[in-house]
């Protein structure tokens, strides 16, 4: 039986101001650095036969420091699926100026699957394309252990198609930055093995 670690990037920045950032290419602060290296120690000697990473700088970071960590010596695989969720509609503002502005819109998006709000992605177009990232892992690497290094929404509505949850249900859970999940499979089932490991509360 293999694991797929999935890995939210480190904290930005922007994570740090608490501003919507989408596909703004952010970078990992010192401290998502840091978060990052942290919790690298967990996925040590976990014998990783792939890394794949959302294109987006602060993801890409963070997939090269985990590799540097872990001794990973295989290349970090690309995949533009796996990037965040596209918000342009209220990128740059922080929650409270997100309901002040676009409320109408930003309660359609988080509470429809199917949403059409101009400037923000559907939920259901992020899960479907980190669903489909998730199902060839499967069939490649069924008993190998791989990370998936991505972004919070990206990753909360994959694991939310594993645990059945649509919206607004996807948010009685959070993925903290730096944090780490993980997803099995037996008997044909996807199943979580455990959820939001933060570097931030982790005690050596």
């Amino acid at each position: 039986m293999g694991n797929v670690y999935l890995l939210r990037h480190g904290s930005t920045e922007w994570n740090e101001q608490q501003l919507w950032q989408g596909v703004v290419d952010t970078e990992l602060s010192r401290k998502g650095y840091e978060q990052v290296r942290n919790v690298a120690r967990l996925l040590r000697n976990k014998n990783v036969s792939r890394i794949s990473s959302s294109p987006m700088k602060r993801a890409l970071q963070s997939a090269k420091i985990i590799a540097e960590e872990i001794g990973y010596t295989g290349q970090i695989e690309i995949d533009n699926r796996l990037r965040e969720c596209e918000i342009r509609l209220w990128n740059g503002k922080n929650f409270e100026q997100v309901l002040t502005d676009h409320h109408k819109e930003f309660n359609e998006w988080r509470t429809n699957l199917y949403s059409n709000v101009d400037g923000a992605e559907s939920l259901a177009s992020v899960q479907e394309r980190m669903s489909q990232v998730l199902s060839e892992i499967i069939v490649h690497y069924p008993n190998e252990n791989v990370i998936i290094v991505s972004h919070a929404i990206a990753l909360r509505m994959l694991i939310a198609k594993v645990l059945g949850l649509v919206p607004p249900l996807h948010l009685n859970f959070g993925l903290d930055n730096a944090s780490l999940s993980c997803l099995y499979v037996r008997d044909g089932t996807v199943r979580v093995k455990f959820l939001n490991i933060s570097a931030d509360e982790l005690i050596y």
